[in-house]
């Protein structure tokens, strides 16, 4: 039975995920209690179920004498972690039906009609969540309920590395492309195509980490050069 509390946590959740989404909260930034509680109007209690849940998921984690903070990645763990999804990834994808069932088709058409309408809207974060729901959607088609379930933690896992990308318009043009074409491999029946893009996809928010990671590393080491010199 969902009592109150799980039910109000689940909901902080998604609000504390989507601020994470649009960069509202960094890595290695500190998340209060008490100031979740007041943003979100919500206990503490149902603040800590939150926290609780969030670290489950893998989008936060608890540091010694510095509490829960967003999680963040080296850039040697983020290279393993796409490794891993480009290899369960390409193989979900030799492994839905192809060509994809009408049914199937016809929700995952559905989803990227809305995504392209919040996309020429300018509603970013709803962008988002449709192209969570356009991608779930299509692996909920893989007969390998296990391999579905570890893209999906591993998608969720990366929440804070992919929103690098979210308000390029050059990257968001090129996903919106991608689900067309994707469409239209699952329609054709075009496997191959489909396993290329399935990992060609996921490699711009990468792209765009590898940047920001690059330039903060100069500008860390610039700053550490001025003071050695100062």
């Amino acid at each position: 039975m969902v009592t109150k509390t799980d039910a109000q946590a689940a909901q902080l959740v998604e609000g504390i995920k989507s601020d994470i989404i649009i960069g509202r909260l960094r890595p290695h930034q500190r998340l209060v209690e008490e100031e979740i509680s007041a943003q979100f109007n919500v206990s503490r209690h149902v603040s800590r179920a939150a926290l609780v849940l969030l670290e489950r998921m893998g989008l936060v984690t608890r540091r010694p004498n510095r509490g829960v903070i967003v999680r963040d990645f080296s850039m040697e763990q983020v290279e393993q972690i796409y490794e891993v999804r480009m290899i369960l990834q390409r193989e979900a994808a030799s492994r839905v039906p192809m060509p994809a069932r009408p049914h199937d088709l016809s929700q995952i058409e559905a989803i990227h009609a809305e995504y392209c309408r919040e996309l020429d809207a300018g509603n970013l974060l709803q962008v988002n969540v449709l192209n969570d729901a356009f991608h779930r959607r299509i692996w909920a088609t893989c007969p390998n309920l296990y391999l579905a379930e570890t893209i999906e933690k591993l998608w969720v896992e990366t929440t804070g590395i992919r929103w690098y990308g979210v308000g390029d318009p050059q990257l968001l043009s090129h996903s919106r492309e991608h689900h067309a074409t994707m469409i239209e491999q699952l329609r054709s029946g075009d496997r191959d195509g489909f396993m290329a893009l399935a990992v060609d996809h996921i490699m711009p928010p990468l792209d765009a980490f590898r940047r920001a990671h690059r330039a903060s590393s100069m500008f860390g080491a610039a700053v550490l050069q001025e003071r050695e010199t100062g």
